[in-house]
């Protein structure tokens, strides 16, 4: 029998029935004290506290808990405003003494008696003079059991809780790094002591069987009083839009032992939980001997995450991950969220840019975070707090402990479904494999993997991994033919990978790679594009991290001269990066049974030299560099995409592209699909239509062609192509720029083009004439930055350092052009006011030249946005007065690349803007400043 109550009763409801706890709620048939609120507190910056018994003595300051020596401004005053971070205003690292007096009370007297702390550091628990036990959790409750402890009345509890790196050898772990939620000390979320029988119900494991519309469980049993016989009840409630359905109680009388087997089976009553609907399951289990009974509850969803071949499966559906970075980044708190509302903002925030996916960066997140992923619909990737060689025994296995407690406390969780070993583990492989080993054996529900891009991609994945997290796949050396992102650092890969060495085109794939692993491949980190600050994010900075490091950045900027451009920076670079961005996500989701991608990231990562790669800022907020509908067509459940092999055209060449879709939606697709191909003026130069296309549900299906003829006029034109699947959201657009035929020779007319400035072109300055100058490169080699095309990578200062240690070559590191696209110089050149595909060969071409000797108001016609740490006013295209006569500087070696279109169009928008009226320098320099320029 069901029955079915409104949305306005359910809360009655998950009262009576206790269906509605957490792991880490407290259970309403359990009795319990809660602790939060006014603590005894010291710093015990000597470590003498143990020796001179501090839990015996009353204690001179306070703390409120939850909480964080930061959020209570205690320690010590910060004054390093290092720029690798946020900065936060009080720091501590050592042991602190937490101390809080308790009534025990009469119903507590014979009871299984516990302390509960859902998160903290390395601790250690006394009650009155006795100590009952220590814990090295970071990432799951620590426990402590106080039965005989404490006898109803009144009793001091005492924490010590140590957050010393040295305690945790886990490397750069996001679990307390100072880069990510800091290493606080503290307790945070639940704290309390709680009662329940002397036998009772230990754990609770639900594990769902799709095809038989059944769950099996597990009911863990402690059972001092050796109780032989009991009753056990279990008891469902679904969960569903906003309604609460109760479904049949049934019982069994059982044998008591310490684990017990049962099914519940569901029937008709199944709803199955993906990524689209969340039906949610509370099922309480009771256990009843004599006139006690003790209950847990467990909330799961009916779903089947599994793998087929290289992709993952859901229910049966091929699904693709759309996944998002998590690196622990709470900068008002500087601890994760414990409460599920706050969690929940952030998943609905990813997902309404298209992410059904969350990998957390050598980290768990608390309870709440898989409570909110259960509602939402978000695919959890999990990790031990592991980032490094794990070399040590010992170190191994406080890792193996740490990864059964957090698949005891989370795994019944239906967002739950994969579990990695760490971040980027780089030896101790054989540690690594029988740690996974044995975590499945314990707990075979999520997936697993060794780690996140261990030794960076050249290991593959290990026996008992089931899916693989890399950059790219082994090989005896770097190539691009085994990247599974499109850029990389210097250090890791030849210029950066291949948006920077490749012609751009919208067909590249990683076939290859995946076609080197059997098993499903997700790719790890792309997309770790630099986007110049918002420095007015700044004020948004009003909890316990400061952001001291963006107003060094902002300062160094208005030294520069360049305060005024902050804004256009921000822009700029962040119009470029959303171009990679769109095509590193293209890129992965054309390629055929790939499993999925992982961003880095949706939002910005403040820390490890800050690395403001994000279209959101940490906050979660958008940056306004890409609307959410843009980003939506290329990271969405459905994408149409363009397939052709270059960005540049020839008037008169035909257009020819594929039209390639990816389906990843809930069903097949079957729509017309249209096409046209619009001018600037909005104008459309040529339409067409696929007739009803079909694409079944889990393919990448190459749909049809587009073939164009391009205009062949005089003149340069930026076209734009949309595509879309009609009676859908789902479209796309992409630009492609056609230039006139080399038919005819350049003509400089009345320039003289140079490539030094020598006697003879300072004789036509001085007559007044008119010289274009190119410098040659290996003049200007000291004064002057390589052409990189992509945005930095991550940033700059960090792979400065890493790559000069290693003796590799160090990036560029800029962000990207800035330009007026109404300036009289691109008359004869279309283009945006960022870096757009057609830019690249003339990039690739080129030095930036330092111009930071020039006045404050002096502003290049074309300017390289520098990184924000250096702050260099870099010049592609500028001009000046010099003495009666004009010079107009480029900083790319056009004559080399005429063969290109688009580096010859520019050339020749450059001598008819210096051939006409327009030209004319507004700033003069003289003949001394200007060769100091290039020296």
């Amino acid at each position: 029998m069901t029955y079915r109550i409104p949305s306005l009763a359910v809360g009655v409801l998950v009262l009576l029935l206790a269906a509605c706890r957490s792991d880490s709620s407290p259970d309403v048939h359990r009795p319990y004290i809660d602790l939060s609120g006014t603590w005894q507190f010291a710093l015990d910056t000597a470590d003498t506290g143990i020796a001179q018994k501090w839990f015996l003595s009353e204690l001179e300051d306070t703390i409120q808990l939850p909480g964080t020596t930061d959020s209570n401004r205690k320690g010590f005053a910060n004054t390093d405003t290092t720029t690798r971070r946020l900065n936060r205003e009080y720091t501590y690292e050592g042991p602190a003494w937490y101390r809080k007096q308790v009534v025990i009370p009469e119903h507590f007297r014979d009871q299984h008696v516990r302390l509960f702390i859902e998160r903290t550091k390395p601790a250690a628990v006394w009650v009155d003079d006795t100590r009952v036990g220590e814990s090295m959790l970071l990432q799951s409750p620590q426990i402590y059991d106080l039965t005989g402890v404490v006898e109803p009345g009144e009793h001091t509890i005492s924490i010590r809780v140590d957050n010393s790196l040295e305690l945790t050898p886990y490397g750069n772990s996001h679990i307390y790094s100072n880069d990510t939620q800091t290493n606080w000390n503290g307790m945070i979320g639940e704290m309390r002591i709680e009662a329940r029988p002397m036998t009772y119900i230990e754990n609770l494991r639900v594990y769902p069987d799709i095809v038989n519309r059944k769950v099996d469980i597990e009911i863990s049993i402690e059972n001092p009083l050796g109780i032989r016989e009991a009753r056990i009840e279990l008891q469902a409630v679904r969960e569903e839009n906003g309604e609460s359905t109760v479904l049949e109680r049934r019982s069994v009388e059982t044998t008591l032992d310490s684990l017990i087997h049962l099914e519940y089976y569901l029937g008709d009553e199944m709803r199955l939980w993906d990524d689209y609907e969340q039906p949610l399951y509370h099922l309480t289990a009771t256990l009843s001997y004599g006139g006690t009974r003790d209950s847990d509850t467990a909330v799961f969803g009916m779903r089947d995450f599994s793998v087929s071949g290289t992709q993952f499966q859901i229910n049966g559906r091929t699904t693709f991950l759309r996944g998002k970075h998590d690196g622990a980044l709470f900068p008002l708190t500087g601890h994760t969220p414990m409460d599920v509302e706050s969690w929940e903002r952030i998943f609905q925030i990813a997902q309404s840019y298209g992410i059904n996916h969350y990998r957390f960066h050598s980290w768990s997140p608390p309870e709440a975070a898989f409570i909110a992923a259960d509602r939402v619909g978000i695919f959890l990737q999990t990790e031990l707090p592991f980032w490094g060689g794990l070399d040590s025994d010992s170190v191994a296995y406080m890792l193996r402990e740490e990864g059964y407690a957090m698949l005891k406390h989370y795994a019944n969780h239906p967002s739950f479904v994969m579990f990695s070993h760490g971040n980027e583990i780089w030896s101790g492989h054989e540690r690594v494999e029988e740690n996974i080993r044995a975590l499945r054996n314990f707990d075979d529900r999520p997936l697993y993997t060794q780690g996140s891009n261990n030794n960076i991609g050249y290991l593959g994945p290990g026996k008992s991994s089931e899916f693989f997290v890399a950059s790219r796949t082994p090989y005896a050396h770097d190539t691009t033919l085994t990247h599974t992102r499109l850029t990389h650092a210097f250090v890791d890969s030849r210029d950066g990978g291949i948006l920077n060495t490749r012609t751009p085109s919208t067909d590249i794939r990683f076939d290859y790679p995946v076609s080197q692993i059997d098993i499903p491949l997700v790719t790890h980190e792309i997309a770790q594009y630099q986007i110049y600050p918002d420095y007015e994010e700044i004020d948004k900075y009003t909890g316990v991290l400061q952001p001291w490091n963006l107003e060094v950045f902002r300062s160094r900027l208005e030294k520069a001269g360049m305060l005024d451009q902050r804004f256009d920076f921000q822009r700029a670079s962040g119009a470029l990066s959303a171009l990679c961005y769109k095509e590193e996500m293209e890129a992965a989701l054309r390629t055929e049974n790939l499993a999925g991608f992982q961003l880095l990231d949706l939002q910005d990562f403040p820390g490890q030299g800050t690395a403001l790669v994000g279209i959101l800022d940490v906050f979660m907020d958008s940056k306004g560099v890409v609307s959410r509908e843009e980003w939506l067509q290329s990271c969405n459940d459905v994408v149409v995409m363009l397939e052709f092999p270059k960005y540049t055209w020839t008037g008169g060449e035909t257009f020819q592209a594929k039209v390639r879709v990816a389906n990843y939606s809930r069903s097949d697709v079957r729509e017309d699909l249209a096409w046209e191909i619009r001018d600037r003026q909005n104008a459309v130069i040529e339409k067409g239509r696929l007739t009803d296309v079909f694409i079944p549900q889990g393919s990448v299906q190459t749909v049809g062609e587009i073939s164009v003829i391009l205009p062949d006029g005089t003149g340069a034109e930026m076209l734009t192509v949309d595509v879309s699947l009609e009676n859908t959201p789902y479209a796309n657009s992409y630009p492609a720029w056609v230039y006139p035929p080399a038919d005819d020779p350049l003509f400089p007319g009345d320039v003289k083009v140079a490539s030094r400035l020598d006697d003879e072109a300072f004789s036509i300055l001085d007559a007044g004439g008119r010289v274009l100058l190119f410098p040659e490169t290996d003049d200007v080699a000291d004064v002057s930055f390589p052409g990189l095309f992509p945005p930095d990578f991550w940033n700059f200062g960090m792979f400065k350092r890493i790559s000069e240690n290693a003796g590799a070559p160090v990036s560029p590191g800029t962000l990207g052009l800035l330009m007026d696209p109404d300036h009289p110089l691109f008359n004869a050149f279309p283009t945006d006011f960022h870096t757009n595909w057609q830019w690249f060969s003339i990039i690739k071409e080129s030095n930036s030249l330092i111009l930071d000797d020039t006045p404050d108001e002096y502003r290049p016609l074309v300017q390289v946005i520098d990184n924000l740490e250096r702050n260099h006013k870099l010049g592609l295209l500028f001009e000046f007065s010099v003495g009666e006569g004009k010079l107009l500087v480029c900083m790319s070696q056009l004559e080399n690349i005429t063969d290109k279109p688009e580096a010859r169009q520019l050339y020749h928008s450059i001598l008819k803007y210096m051939n006409s009226e327009a030209f004319r320098p507004a700033h003069s320099i003289s003949r001394e400043e200007l060769s100091d320029l290039f020296r």
